[in-house]
């Protein structure tokens, strides 16, 4: 199989803008540039147009002081509603509110579900724990008080992108073990779950969109040193005991380093009796639901995804 043309053309109209730019090799980018080039490349990723979620921006203090944004998506009608706690992608060094915007709009509209994005502190200004403790703080916030959303606390569910969906991950495996709060699913879109860069998809080497070295460049931000990599809260594959998770859905790319660390990571929850719902993505890469104003799999594919997050939600 090869990767949908559609996406190569848009992977090759960033590129060539890059170089236009005179984009810096991997090994020379800081963090800073990386977030500019971002934000450039993010203007290549049209919207779809969402109608009927009413949309609200809020904050609230980190127990160590510092202030969280947040953005709450609310659908119409009278709730209670299920809730999602939404982790954004971009590597734990970019990304923001604004770059999940469409997604969670999306979500929110055709899931009939409550979403809260997380605005969590950026690496390396602030490495690992800090986008973990933020992600825990923004549970327990939600927890708390999500009901003047009309958000029903028993229905919580925790998700995310990427180094989002890691984050998910991760604030699962906390919560089952240490708090009273009861997270009743975890909604996964390829997902980092393991500091291994010696999988099956690592080994093909793919150079689309996630590469290794951009992977390897993620991890070098965000980890004080490389054993952190065996924290189970950065590597949720290492957890040792992945009974009573929550109901997992999950979602991989054909064409992602990150795929057999999700393939490994379903195995290991049915293996202790959790429930796991898969939905694998031939011919589509890491972050493909980001492409959804252009790549025409790619809306298909996010379409699937809300009605089986809608499905999963209203169990």
């Amino acid at each position: 199989m090869n990767v949908d043309p559609q996406v190569i053309r848009l992977i090759k109209i960033i590129r060539d803008k890059m170089i236009e730019l005179e984009h810096p090799p991997l090994n020379q980018l800081t963090p800073e540039q990386s977030r500019d080039y971002y934000k450039i490349a993010r203007g290549y990723f049209p919207e779809v147009p969402v109608a009927g979620v009413r949309v609200e921006e809020t904050s609230f203090h980190a127990e160590v002081g510092h202030e969280i944004p947040l953005r709450i998506y609310a659908p119409k009608g009278k709730g209670p509603f299920p809730v999602l706690v939404y982790f954004h992608g971009g590597g734990w060094v970019f990304g923001d509110l604004d770059s999940a915007d469409n997604v969670c709009r999306y979500f929110s509209c055709h899931a009939q579900v409550i979403v809260v994005s997380v605005g969590y502190r950026l690496a390396p200004e602030n490495k690992y724990p800090a986008a973990f403790y933020d992600a825990i703080d923004s549970i327990r916030w939600v927890f708390h008080q999500i009901k003047n959303w009309k958000g029903d606390t028993s229905n919580l569910a925790v998700g995310g992108e990427s180094s989002g969906g890691n984050l998910a991950a991760a604030v699962a495996i906390y919560f089952r073990d240490h708090e009273q709060i009861d997270l009743s699913h975890q909604f996964l879109i390829t997902p980092v779950l393991d500091y291994n860069f010696d999988t099956l998809s690592y080994q093909a080497n793919y150079k689309y969109n996630l590469t290794n070295e951009k992977m390897k460049w993620f991890f070098e931000h965000y980890l004080n040193h490389s054993t952190e990599g065996e924290d189970m809260f950065v590597s949720p594959l290492r957890n040792p005991d992945m009974k009573e998770l929550p109901q997992t859905l999950l979602v991989t790319a054909e064409f992602d380093p990150l795929r057999e660390e999700g393939f490994s990571y379903k195995k290991r929850l049915e293996e202790c009796g959790v429930s796991v719902d898969l939905l694998h993505y031939d011919y589509m890469v890491h972050s493909f639901i980001n492409m959804i104003g252009t790549v025409d799999r790619a809306k298909q594919a996010l379409d699937e995804i809300t009605r089986k997050l809608k499905e999963m939600l209203s169990d």
